[in-house]
């Protein structure tokens, strides 16, 4: 891979993180606040959704090289030392990239977790002195879906900002592999079988 294909491929990773975030966050937040005539309805819209974040994911995030020298082009070509050292720099600055938005984006979020101490009190002095259901915990759909969605969200930008780790090894690892039968081929003179040809022919 060339420097520009790395760069267009951390470009990838970072727009399709931001893209499966975003359908996530409409998936969350404004989906379950629609009058749905039917479940079939409503099933037929979340599969859709679903459908879209899972081409996502697979073109933009885990299986995008293809999609990178595309839109980089042709060009010169990096030794493995080289290749390692921009693959590997150019996806953890983009997930870090990533973390600190979806961090900006969380900070109430943050907020609300950290006073969760103080705020869980009176609804457990509800609970056993009263033996009744706080009324605030008695939230729609929607609420709960919000809460959850927020609450990963954090996890996610958390993972991105230690450098994702696991994810960087894969795409290294992947990329690495999906390289090699390029390499093979416009090397084709290492080979045993191409010297043992050349031999012959003398």
């Amino acid at each position: 891979m060339t420097r520009m294909q790395i760069i267009a491929k951390a470009g990838l990773v970072s727009s399709g993180i931001y893209a499966v975030v975003s359908l996530c966050w409409y998936l969350t937040h404004v989906i379950p606040t629609f009058n749905i005539p039917s479940c079939l309805i409503g099933i037929l819209c979340f599969a859709v959704f679903a459908v879209f974040i899972a081409v996502i994911t697979f073109f933009l995030i885990f299986n995008n090289d293809s999609l990178a020298r595309k839109m980089a082009g042709p060009g010169d070509q990096l030794n493995p030392a080289d290749k390692a050292l921009w693959l590997a720099v150019s996806l953890r600055v983009a997930v870090v990239f990533c973390g600190l938005i979806l961090l900006s984006a969380s900070i109430p979020t943050i907020r609300n977790i950290l006073l969760v101490p103080i705020r869980i009190r009176p609804f457990i002095n509800e609970i056993f002195l009263f033996d009744r259901y706080p009324k605030p915990l008695l939230m729609p759909f929607s609420k709960w879906c919000e809460i959850i969605y927020n609450f990963l969200k954090i996890i996610l930008a958390v993972y991105l900002l230690c450098g994702a780790p696991h994810f960087v090894r894969w795409q290294f690892r992947h990329s690495i592999i999906r390289c090699q039968p390029i390499t093979q081929k416009t090397e084709p003179e290492n080979s045993p079988l191409t010297n043992s040809e050349r031999v012959d022919n003398e």
